[in-house]
């Protein structure tokens, strides 16, 4: 009876072997990706040849021009310089098109191209598969459903509360810019918002904006027990000052 006993060296060579092979697979996998990366790039320049915008690096694209900070001084800078569109690159093959002209948009939203994928794809599990999320013959079958609900007629009178609600925070922005300092506008949009969904939804009488400061400062710090946007949602919907929504104002 023989037993055969395999040897270090050759053991060795078999793992070496093997790596080496793996290593040449990966080289292969990571190849075929720079190709396909380089190709989907040269697409894209070729499609936006027409849209003209800064230089941008061919990995980095424009994330390095755009600091925290100077984000909205850039972009203001690329409307006046670029009219009706500019390509923001975010990487080497990632790049979204910043569309800020009224004819532009028209085309856009009057088009029915399919929705992307990659951008809703992770609102499915929050949200479900409903109208944000739809295509095609379901999407169109569920349009109609609510079309009724959405008629102009039925959205008419609500004009005049939205518009309102808009001209008290303009009017708020007018004594604030008058002090010469730097305006938030988060805390004041919210409040808007919050103001518009109460009168329309609750038929809230009164203004939340006039009733509630927009001002940070004026509720307390957001570490000193949340932030004034919560606060006021909290309050509006019946939680710490106001009563609940079934009760009478």
């Amino acid at each position: 009876m023989s037993v055969s006993v395999l040897s270090p060296s050759r053991l060795l060579g078999d793992v070496s072997g093997i790596l080496q092979a793996a290593s040449l697979l990966i080289l292969l996998l990571l190849l075929i990706k720079a190709v396909q990366l380089y190709l989907h790039r040269q697409w894209l320049l070729k499609a936006l040849q027409q849209f003209p915008c800064p230089p941008s690096h061919w990995l980095f694209g424009h994330i390095q021009e755009l600091q925290q900070d100077q984000e909205l001084q850039r972009i203001q800078k690329w409307v006046e310089t670029f009219p009706s569109a500019c390509p923001h690159w975010l990487w080497g093959g990632k790049v979204r098109v910043q569309l800020y002209d009224p004819d532009y948009m028209k085309v856009i939203l009057g088009r029915s191209d399919p929705k992307s994928h990659g951008s809703y794809r992770f609102l499915a599990p929050w949200i479900g598969y409903g109208l944000l999320l739809l295509n095609g013959q379901t999407w169109f079958q569920h349009r109609r459903m609510l079309t009724p609900a959405f008629h102009y007629d039925i959205l008419k009178p609500y004009v005049g509360l939205m518009a309102d609600s808009v001209r008290v925070m303009l009017d708020k922005w007018e004594e604030l810019l008058g002090q010469d300092s730097p305006l938030e506008v988060f805390q004041h949009v919210s409040l808007m918002t919050l103001d518009t969904i109460m009168k329309c939804a609750f038929s809230h009488q009164g203004s939340i904006q006039v009733d509630r400061p927009s001002d940070p400062t004026e509720e307390g710090s957001t570490t000193e027990g949340g932030g004034a946007g919560e606060d006021q949602e909290e309050e509006a919907f019946g939680f710490s000052g106001y009563p609940p929504l079934g009760q009478s104002v």
